[in-house]
């Protein structure tokens, strides 16, 4: 699946789809161009992959989910301390 923003390569050589071919003699500035452009769009990759990993940047980008995280973990700490104390009180 590929939209706008993923280049796909169909085959091995092949350009990512979306980019012309480069110009039968080219010179290095076209070259140098078109790695800046692949540079960048790598650079963008990267930034979005690391976000996605980011756990700061999930927990603003999604605030009520990790809220539900945060309360069902302190209720389960809760729990657990509330058996553990209860158990102590009926083993003196």
């Amino acid at each position: 699946m590929t939209n706008d923003m993923t280049p796909s390569v169909n085959r091995q050589g092949e350009r990512p789809a979306g980019r012309p071919p480069l110009p039968k003699g080219a010179g290095i500035n076209q070259l140098k161009l078109d790695l800046e452009v692949t540079r960048d769009e790598l650079a963008s990759t990267l930034d979005d992959l690391f976000a996605t990993f980011n756990i700061r940047v999930q927990i603003r980008s999604h605030p009520a989910f990790f809220t539900g995280v945060f309360l069902v973990l302190a209720g389960a700490a809760a729990g657990i301390t509330a058996l553990l104390v209860r158990r102590r009180g009926r083993a003196r």
